[in-house]
């Protein structure tokens, strides 16, 4: 009994059925990876074009960070004292006349401006570049196709002059909007950064905020009333220009006249062009300074090579 239960076993096992399925999977059961096919099934065509777009985002988010990031690192490489000095002598009769008194409507209307110069602006350029393609590059392009020999000439001898134009308007552009960018976010800083100002003189009960309010004429009501709609003009130019209309109008032999409109007007002058360029003098030493100290650290560190090359 024992011999023919071996005898059927080993017959059954020789069976192309049960060879089929002892190599389809472990113990002859075939194995299905539900999971697998489930997903596959899941994704079809839609998936597959889901997963090809968001590829293609997340490509497209690395490749802009690496731009930003080689943008900023290019900006603080080429950082310089003399840059700041630059843009602060630039802007020095805007922020000397800047009405500290302004309406929050009349900054909504100044940032409504400068939106409408950019998209002029915008325009602009946009119809420069398209003037240099259509009536430029694409005649030329058409060229080539009839005849080479012209197009290459044509190409040779104005190209370089086209590109420089194109650069030229490109810079342009990117300082102007840089521009106008700057001062859109000064008007918004300084909108919201009173309104802060005003609720911490206001409601705050630290000394710092007593303090301030007692040195204001007439303390809170002037905190309240700065940046009303009827609102005084109240700037640094416009207090000079009072001041010097109390003085007397010329020379007119006594001492108590020396000091007087004409005087008064050509020291304010002198002493605004001249601290401009003594600002300026000053950003290019700082800025000659650090290039020597960078000289130097690198002349350093050539030498700790020399030395660890030729072996202390």
């Amino acid at each position: 009994m024992v011999a023919r239960s071996a005898r059927m076993l080993r017959s059954t096992r020789s069976l192309s059925s049960r060879q089929t399925r002892s190599s389809i999977g472990r113990n002859g059961v075939r194995q299905v990876n539900l999971a697998q096919r489930t997903s596959t099934q899941e994704m079809g065509w839609f998936g597959t074009l889901w997963a090809k777009v968001t590829g293609k985002v997340v490509e497209w988010g690395k490749s802009f960070g690496g731009w930003l990031w080689e943008g900023i690192t290019k900006f603080l490489s080429n950082f310089s004292f003399e840059k700041v000095a630059t843009f602060i002598t630039s802007n020095w009769d805007s922020f000397w006349n800047f009405n500290w008194n302004i309406s929050d409507s009349d900054i909504d209307r100044n940032i409504q401006n400068i939106a409408g110069q950019f998209i002029t602006t915008t325009a602009g350029f946009l119809g420069n570049m398209a003037g240099k393609l259509v009536c430029g590059v694409l005649p030329v392009a058409g060229l080539a196709f009839l005849n080479k020999a012209p197009a290459m000439h044509v190409a040779l001898s104005k190209g370089h002059e086209m590109l420089m134009e194109v650069s030229t308007a490109v810079g342009s552009y990117v300082k102007q909007s840089f521009n106008m960018a700057m001062k859109a976010i000064a008007w918004t800083l300084f909108k919201h950064g009173r309104r802060v100002v005003k609720m911490f003189l206001d409601k705050s009960p630290s000394t710092l905020a007593t303090a301030i309010v007692s040195m204001v004429t007439a303390g809170k009501g002037t905190i309240e009333k700065w940046g009303d709609e009827k609102g005084e003009e109240w700037s640094f130019g416009k207090q000079r220009r009072e001041a010097r209309e109390k003085l007397p109008e010329s020379y007119d032999g006594n001492i108590n006249t020396i000091w007087n409109q004409d005087s008064s007007e050509e020291f304010g002058d002198e002493f605004s062009e001249n601290c401009k360029e003594a600002i300026v003098l000053v950003a290019q030493g700082l800025d000659e300074y650090m290039a020597l100290q960078r000289i130097e650290e690198n002349r350093q560190q050539q030498l700790v090579n020399a030395v660890i090359e030729n072996n202390g």
